[in-house]
């Protein structure tokens, strides 16, 4: 007579790290903090309402800053740099969010699909115990 199968345990899986997550040292949590300060739409329209104070007169007033030529370089050097850095921020943290989804979309997708062959594994070893019960009597 074939003994009954035991029910295997469930196995746990754990959930995938998070991008934000995965830096641990005081550094790597410092530059997480100023990537998610600076790399955002706060920071460049803060740096816009800034600039555009600077330029419209306080510039002349707190630094003696005279049109054209000390504007003009600040305007096409440094304005234009530092609204590239937290455009290229901004980009970065949206596409580390999109990452953090896709990899937990395909963590659950295994988890699904390790508990679909495991069904499947004890159905058909179940099948597979019935045919030879009914085949031994």
């Amino acid at each position: 007579m074939p003994q009954p199968r035991q029910h295997r345990k469930t196995i746990r899986h754990p959930k995938p790290p998070k991008l934000a997550t995965e830096r641990s040292g005081l550094n790597d949590r410092v530059a997480n903090i100023i990537a998610t300060t600076v790399g955002s739409m706060w920071m460049f329209y803060a740096s816009i309402i800034g600039f555009a104070v600077w330029m419209a007169g306080l510039g002349v007033t707190v630094a003696g800053d005279h049109y054209p030529f000390n504007l003009m370089l600040l305007a096409v050097g440094g304005i234009m740099q530092w609204l590239a850095m937290i455009a290229i921020l901004v980009a970065q943290n949206a596409q580390g969010n999109v990452q953090d989804k896709q990899v937990e979309h395909l963590h659950q997708l295994g988890v699904t699909t390790h508990k679909l062959v495991v069904e499947n594994t004890e159905l058909t070893e179940a099948i597979h115990d019935h045919i030879i019960k009914n085949a031994a009597a």
